[in-house]
């Protein structure tokens, strides 16, 4: 068969392949598909050698050959595919070295952070196993070191307040397989057995000897394990909330912080006006230690009138504020991030066996959850004032169980000391028949978040 017998692609041309059988050649004498320029393998044929002159069958010196026609490939034919899969395999090489290079500065820079976290001594801790649930003893301590000019002239100085109680008291329950999360307050003034001494008082000054003897006492007082302890000073929440460039509170009504004798303001709280407010670190410290919260209605001013309890769902509230505004504004800007994470890693202390791998891969496994949608408990109590010399103060009730289980079951199981430890100690009764009691609601005067 002659003529072209398939076609095949020549750099720069498209020629046809010769048949088997004697070379054909062109109108000029050369031989078919010619280029001059170009041919197999990218090697440049050099023209052939011509005789010159009249009648010498050839082209004259200096004279160019004329272009070989134009020839087209044939409907359907593609080129192939050898050099498109070999830039397709150079492009998934180049991704993958990027992504292996961005992954290896993320992990250096996340151990790099989670080394400079503050760690301490705490006896009696139950380990968790990985995935498993856990509480975590969350405290926010009163210390007045390290504290600005500002916050000194409300709560005054180190001089003046010396060592360091636990202002705030918080269980977290943490149940990693199903990435819930649930919050217990334990109110301060809560009257108990402190560990270790023979005597009662209120709960917070079981910090004054360390932070293993407030461990105890909140297992002995609430028949719960604590698996990890977390400690703040509330200078650390100031930072925070100027690192994210400060937290929009909504007021349902202007309020301020009044004080027992009706002069002054303990905290330094003042909201002129109903609305939205964002607040910077300090208005921020003075919203979530004001024990003398006033709200007004109409020009009169009212007072919320329960002390710590309503300080402590203020504090959650804010809390949850915060939180949902560093997670949004971290992932739209890694320098909020940065600075976030710097002043936590500066202003809180974990205990020594929550180990910097426990901490990245609870992060991991809790990445889901909104801290808006975290619930919150405040442990039941019966007011009792001037009761000795110990001043007002708050008794432990019956129903506490119920609450405690109710916080515990959010996700998971209840988790006891007893269970945890396989020992007698009192686990928390059963719920009571009926629905479980509700989360703490937020009052109607009290600030929500934005």
């Amino acid at each position: 068969m002659g003529g072209v017998s398939e076609w095949e692609r020549r750099p720069g041309v498209w020629t046809p392949a010769p048949a088997a059988g004697p070379a054909p050649v062109d109108q000029w004498g050369r031989p078919a598909g010619w280029d001059r320029g170009a041919g197999d393998g990218g090697h440049t044929h050099e023209a052939p050698p011509v005789a010159t002159g009249p009648g010498a069958g050839g082209w004259g010196e200096g004279e160019e050959w004329p272009a070989a026609p134009a020839t087209t490939p044939p409907q359907g034919w593609a080129p192939p595919r050898r050099r498109r899969w070999r830039r397709w395999a150079v492009a998934v090489s180049l991704a993958v070295a990027v992504l292996l290079v961005l992954g290896g500065l993320v992990v250096a820079y996340t151990a790099w952070r989670v080394g400079q976290v503050h760690r301490i001594a705490v006896a009696g801790l139950v380990p968790a196993g990985p995935g498993s649930p856990q509480n975590i003893l969350v405290v926010g301590t009163d210390s007045r070191a390290g504290e600005s000019a500002a916050a000194a002239q409300h709560f005054g100085s180190a001089q003046e307040v010396t060592g360091q109680r636990s202002d705030v008291i918080m269980l977290v329950h943490i149940d990693p397989a199903h990435a819930k999360v649930s919050l217990l307050s334990v109110p301060r003034d809560l009257f108990v057995p402190i560990a270790g001494t023979g005597t009662s008082n209120r709960i917070n000054v079981a910090l004054g000897d360390g932070p293993s003897v407030l461990v105890k006492t909140v297992e002995n007082a609430l028949g719960v394990t604590v698996n990890h302890y977390a400690q703040e000073t509330f200078s650390g929440l100031q930072g925070l909330t100027d690192a994210v460039g400060g937290v929009c509170m909504n007021f349902p009504y202007p309020v301020r912080d009044g004080s027992p004798s009706g002069t002054g303001n303990e905290s330094g709280l003042n909201i002129p006006t109903a609305g939205k407010h964002v607040l910077n670190g300090a208005m921020a410290l003075a919203l979530v230690r004001s024990r003398y919260y006033q709200y007004e209605v109409h020009g009169a001013w009212r007072a919320e009138g329960t002390g710590d309890i309503g300080r402590t769902v203020r504090q959650h509230e804010y809390m949850r504020a915060l939180l949902s505004k560093a997670v949004h504004a971290s992932s739209h800007n890694p320098f909020t991030a940065n600075a976030f994470v710097a002043k936590a890693v500066h202003d809180v202390s974990v205990d020594s066996s929550f180990t910097g791998l426990g901490l990245v891969r609870l992060f991991l496994h809790l990445r889901s959850v909104k801290p808006g949608g975290i619930p919150s408990w405040t442990l039941p109590y019966r007011a009792v004032n001037n009761y000795r010399s110990y001043g007002d103060i708050l008794f432990p009730v019956s129903t506490q169980a119920a609450v405690i289980a109710a916080w515990q079951s959010y996700g998971s199981a209840p988790t006891t000391a007893a269970a945890r430890q396989g020992t007698a100690a009192a686990a928390p009764a059963a719920p009571a028949a009926g629905a479980p009691p509700a989360p703490s609601p937020v009052p109607p005067w009290d600030p929500q978040p934005c």
